[in-house]
């Protein structure tokens, strides 16, 4: 659990950089880094960050510059998921919620979302760090709202 929290600060603490390296050195030990692994790296993986594309942010209220900033959003989704996936982005997009939509169907993208949620399980919500398996309205909402992310597009 340690390992996944700290992945994830690292990730958003990297969130202006464009990619992730993943490697292992001699000792066995697993780093994360934004520069590149030396050359006696082993099992190296360059990631790509997924980022929310924000409109233009002078036109973007205060409190949404915010949340972006400090909980991108991302929704993981399948072509097979169907309504569950569909009402989730349905509903960010109501919300009016900038966010980044991975659509897992490789191997390695299976085993990502697996890392991060435990299982492969889709819709999976990630707010920063908070990950929120299935869709289910109050619980996405909630972690929406924690991470500040106004209502203006909800009713």
């Amino acid at each position: 659990m340690r390992g996944l929290m700290a992945f994830g600060f690292l990730v958003c603490a990297l969130s202006a950089q464009a990619q992730l390296y993943r490697w292992t050195d001699d000792s066995g030990k697993v780093h994360y880094t934004d520069m590149p692994p030396p050359a006696n790296a082993k099992n190296v993986q360059k990631k790509e960050l997924a980022r929310p594309v924000p409109t233009e942010s002078s036109q973007q209220p205060y409190a949404l510059q915010q949340a972006l900033k400090k909980f991108p959003v991302t929704i993981y989704v399948s072509k097979d998921c169907g309504d569950p996936c569909k009402r989730g982005l349905a509903h960010l997009k109501k919300r009016g919620v900038p966010f980044a939509e991975k659509n897992v169907s490789k191997q390695d993208e299976i085993d990502e979302l697996t890392k991060l949620a435990g299982a492969p399980r889709v819709p999976t919500l990630v707010v920063g760090v908070e990950v929120q398996k299935d869709y289910d309205l109050d619980v996405w909402d909630q972690a929406l709202d924690t991470a500040g992310y106004p209502r203006s597009g909800t009713p």
